[in-house]
């Protein structure tokens, strides 16, 4: 019997994000200093929470006198980045809280992000909030920041192991699983696909072509003909997305796991002669994907948030700083735009 094909929710339901009670608890008990074990204490290691939910849970958090928020983001070359860095300024801002943000020159450079972040560690900062680069390159800052009682928050990438770290963001394998369910969609008869890799060293890259190709692996009338890294370039992917194409003249569909390479992905369909022919779905949701979705030269893009993102993360530093327990995950789910919801997002990113 033939599966029915349909878009996977790209908001988790269940068990995993069963909300639990987060009631406010006192992480300096007797007005004591807090240490890495309190703030270890404070967070949920094992749960799933989806931010509005956590916000109608918490309630709005309140800012000490003092209190210092510190932001290590990647490149803002990216404007994905420069928008998680929106959201994280504007929150801070909005709520009267001191911020400062350190963003590396190098999307790939680990070193120069690691430099930035034990240099926030020295800057008076009450929270540290990071994006790394790969999925551990900040473990050490992450860990000794809590061993000196700051709490520690991953917006949006990599989602680590160190305990008492909070992650803020979407589920990069339903994104890819999402993608891989749109093309079967688009597909009906299936064909052959390729897909655009990210850096390899990161935890979003990994995490979404696992995620596409588990989702592919339920659609047998798909092929995976071709997949490759383009390190997040978009000249690199458009260069390689033609070589695809010389290859395969058959590919019916390309993934891209962003927004930015599929702009070259985009460039390489046109020259081609094949827009419109050749299905691309891309990720992130950046304004120049929406505008090209709306143009009739792009398929869909699997859009993230990283405006809410930035600015629930500094909700949770807040709320950790005030004693409250939050979940180790809090999810800002992504949506799927095509041209039948584009006209919702005319502007910027949620």
């Amino acid at each position: 019997m033939r599966r029915r094909l349909s878009v996977r929710p790209l908001l988790a339901t269940g068990a995993t994000t069963a909300l639990l009670t987060l009631t406010a608890c006192s992480a300096t008990p007797g007005g004591g200093s807090t240490s890495s074990a309190d703030f270890a204490s404070l967070v949920n290691a094992d749960q799933k929470t989806s931010i509005s939910a956590v916000e109608q849970s918490l309630g709005a958090p309140k800012a000490k006198s003092g209190v210092k928020l510190c932001y290590v983001t990647r490149t803002l070359a990216n404007e994905f980045w420069g928008y998680e860095r929106t959201g994280f300024e504007s929150e801070a801002k909005a709520l009267g809280v001191k911020y400062q943000t350190f963003a590396v020159n190098d999307e790939s450079s680990i070193t120069e992000q690691l430099d930035k972040a034990q240099s926030a560690l020295n800057q008076g900062c009450s929270a540290i909030l990071a994006s790394p680069i790969s999925a551990t390159a900040l473990d050490s800052v992450f860990k000794a920041a809590l061993a000196k009682g700051i709490p520690a928050i991953v917006l949006n990438d990599a989602k680590g192991t160190v305990p008492g770290v909070v992650y803020v963001g979407p589920d990069a394998v339903t994104i890819g699983e999402t993608a891989a369910d749109y093309i079967a969609k688009q597909l009906p008869d299936g064909g052959k696909v390729a897909q655009i890799e990210g850096d390899p060293g990161s935890s979003n890259a990994l995490n979404r072509g696992k995620g596409f190709k588990a989702g592919l692996a339920e659609h047998t009338n798909l092929q995976l003909v071709a997949s490759q890294t383009a390190k997040w370039d978009t000249n690199q992917a458009r260069t390689i997305a033609t070589t695809m194409l010389t290859a395969h003249p058959d590919i019916k569909a390309f993934y891209s796991q962003n927004d930015g390479m599929a702009l070259g992905i985009q460039t390489a369909i046109a020259a081609k002669g094949l827009t419109g022919k050749v299905r691309l779905v891309g990720t992130d949701g950046i304004p120049q994907a929406k505008k090209l979705i709306s143009e009739g030269k792009y398929t869909a893009t699997v859009s993230e948030k990283p405006t809410t993102e930035g600015a629930a993360g500094v909700k949770a530093a807040l709320w950790l700083l005030a004693g409250k327990k939050v979940p180790g995950w809090i999810d800002v789910p992504a949506v799927l735009i095509d041209k039948d919801n584009v006209s919702k997002y005319p502007t910027g990113m949620p």
